[in-house]
């Protein structure tokens, strides 16, 4: 089997994760680069994970024939833009959360995607826990009854100095704060359980931090389902605390993991089912690249592709477009909608800030 070439372009703190993953994933695939606006930071990543060369700029990275997969690590905003050029060369994608800033830039890539006929797939190593194999087990077979209600929490504490970072805080760089940067992951855990959203109303504010981007938001949901859902959302809060809990007609169950029941009776039968279910092989960083390149090889599409990363990234700016216009959103929502793209949401968003329950 071909020995694939891997580029990691962006060599932050999150570059780390995807190196030693590739590198640990042995003969299958070698690292050829790394590419940094910061030459020092690009020059660091190159000598620690034993790559071949470095460069200042992603997009001489993406002239080499030797790199077939591409793995973005940068901010946000210009995840779309380094995702098409790298897939209009003929490179696959593996693209950090949040897929990029728009359902505008997400169509794109998708698009790019598929007319080059390359796989694109997006970060969200949280699919592949065991919370998410046996809550999902649990869904689709009926075993909590009808699903009714399903509660998330993402609280995260974050300082002032955390937001001196150049690019973070801000509607352009980071295009949005702790919904589609922190809380991201448990949105698409949750969408991966309970399926589309068919509306939103929601809230948010700037409460404890000198940035644009909020760092609180609540947001009610309705699924397609006909449960309901209560996403919380902070960087504001402390002390931290991250749960998704679904509850059915029988019990209930969360991450991290907990399930209780109704009937007492059923529990230790139906933890013995559960002990049954096939383990994933890997974790984090490690089991969404070993999938990626899986899919690279055979030609089928990774667990999560852009298809699904498009889904945290629409019920995000649908928080945000509910949180701006103090309405209550339908979903999908449309091309001609104004928030569909970045520009009318970062619009929106700064035109709007005392609207936003202040």
């Amino acid at each position: 089997m071909e020995r694939l070439g891997i580029g990691i372009i962006g060599a932050g703190g999150i570059a780390s994760a995807h190196a030693s993953s590739w590198l640990a994933l042995g003969d299958s695939c070698q690292l050829i680069a790394f590419a940094d606006q910061d030459v020092r930071r690009a020059q660091e990543r190159t000598e620690q994970f034993g790559a071949q060369m470095w460069f200042s700029d992603p997009y001489d990275l993406l002239k080499r024939d030797d790199i077939h997969i591409v793995s973005i690590c940068t901010p946000p905003f210009n995840h779309a833009e380094l995702a098409i050029a790298a897939l209009e060369a003929g490179k696959h994608v593996l693209v950090e959360k949040p897929m990029c800033c728009s359902l505008e830039e997400a169509d794109r890539m998708i698009e790019t995607a598929e007319r080059n006929e390359r796989i694109l797939g997006v970060v969200f190593q949280w699919r592949f826990t065991p919370e998410f194999t046996r809550i999902k087990a649990l869904l689709e077979q009926g075993k909590l009854g009808k699903p009714f209600l399903a509660v998330m929490i993402s609280f995260w504490w974050r300082t002032n100095e955390y937001f001196k970072v150049w690019w973070r805080g801000t509607w352009e760089k980071e295009c949005g704060g702790s919904v589609i940067n922190h809380a991201i992951h448990h949105i698409d855990f949750l969408l991966g359980l309970m399926g589309d959203v068919s509306c939103v109303s929601a809230g948010m504010g700037v409460f404890a931090h000198e940035i644009e981007t909020e760092d609180a938001a609540a947001a009610v949901v309705r699924f397609a389902n006909g449960a309901l859902g209560v996403i919380l959302a902070s960087t504001a809060t402390y002390p931290e605390e991250h749960r998704v809990t679904i509850y059915g007609e029988l019990g209930s169950v969360s991450l991290p993991w907990q399930m209780n029941l109704v009937d007492q009776r059923y529990q230790s039968e139906l933890e013995e089912w559960l002990r049954h279910l096939p383990r994933p092989e890997h974790g984090g960083h490690m089991a969404v690249i070993s999938d990626f390149l899986s899919a690279v090889q055979t030609g089928r599409r990774p667990a999560v592709d852009g298809h699904e990363g498009r889904r945290s990234v629409e019920l995000a700016v649908a928080i945000y477009k509910s949180a701006i216009t103090g309405q209550t959103v339908a979903l999908p929502i449309q091309p001609d909608d104004p928030f569909y793209t970045k520009e009318g949401l970062m619009a929106a968003a700064k035109e709007k800030r005392k609207a936003i329950c202040s």
